[in-house]
C-alpha cells in the first residue's frame, strides 16, 4: 500500500465514525492485513478490478458502510452472517475484521474462495469459513461435496452485485431465520423496501436493512 498506515488508519477511523460507529484497534489491525492481501494476491488470484491503495479503500469503506448499518441495528457477539458471492471478500471479510460474528462466505470460484480462506487465517476466523456453491432462491447447490447450507437459520444475509436489490431482499428472507436482517446494497434515491428498519448512506451506496 502507497499511503502510511497512519493515513490509512485516520480514513478508516473517520469513515466508521460517518457511519455511526467506533472502530476498535483489532478492527482496524485486520483491515490493515487485509488491505495488504488485497495488494499482493489481487491480480494473482483475479480478485477485484480494484489493485490500487485508493480503489481498494474504496471497497473496505463501503464495508463499513455495512458495519454501521449492523451497528445501527443493534448486533450481537456469535450471530452467524451469511455473505453471497463473496467474490474478494467485499463485504463479508470486513464483516469478519469488525464484528464478532460468524460469518459464512459463499464463493463458487475456486481461486478467490481459496484466497478467502487465506484471509480468514491471517486474520484468525476460525469461526467462520468459505464454502464452494450457488444459492439459487431457497436452493443451494454445492461445487464442494459435504457443504450444506441450510435456509432460514441465518441472523444476516447479505450480497454485493450478485442479484438485483429487489431480487436480493426476497432471496436473503428465506436465508435468515425469522426477524434476521437482509443487507440490500441500493441508490441512495431508491424508495424503502417493506419491512426497511435503519438505512446507511454513503457516496455511492445507499446499505439497507430489511427485515426478515
Amino acid at each position: 500500500m502507497q499511503g502510511s498506515n497512519a493515513d490509512v488508519e485516520q480514513r478508516l477511523v473517520a469513515a466508521a465514525t460517518r457511519f455511526g460507529f467506533e472502530l476498535e484497534l483489532r478492527s482496524v489491525d485486520r483491515l490493515r492485513q487485509l488491505l495488504g492481501l488485497w495488494s499482493r494476491f489481487g491480480r494473482a488470484f483475479n480478485l477485484s478490478g480494484a489493485t490500487d491503495e485508493t480503489g481498494l479503500l474504496e471497497h473496505v469503506l463501503e464495508g463499513l458502510q455495512v458495519v454501521g448499518l449492523a451497528h445501527r441495528i443493534g448486533w450481537r457477539v456469535g450471530q452467524v452472517w451469511l455473505d453471497v458471492g463473496s467474490g474478494a471478500g467485499f463485504p463479508g471479510l470486513v464483516v469478519a475484521a469488525c464484528l464478532e460474528v460468524q460469518v459464512t462466505l459463499v464463493e463458487p470460484r475456486e481461486r478467490r474462495a481459496s484466497f478467502l480462506d487465506l484471509a480468514l487465517n491471517h486474520l484468525g476466523r476460525r469461526d467462520c469459513r468459505v464454502i464452494r456453491g450457488h444459492i439459487e432462491g431457497k436452493s443451494w447447490r454445492p461445487i464442494r461435496a459435504g457443504q450444506t447450507l441450510v435456509p432460514g437459520g441465518f441472523d444476516w444475509a447479505s450480497a454485493r452485485a450478485v442479484f438485483a436489490p429487489d431480487a436480493w431482499v426476497e432471496v436473503g428472507r428465506q436465508w435468515v431465520r425469522e426477524g434476521g436482517i437482509v443487507v440490500a446494497h441500493v441508490r441512495a434515491e431508491t424508495e424503502r423496501f417493506e419491512g426497511e428498519v435503519a438505512r446507511v448512506d454513503g457516496e455511492r451506496w445507499s446499505i439497507r436493512g430489511v427485515r426478515g
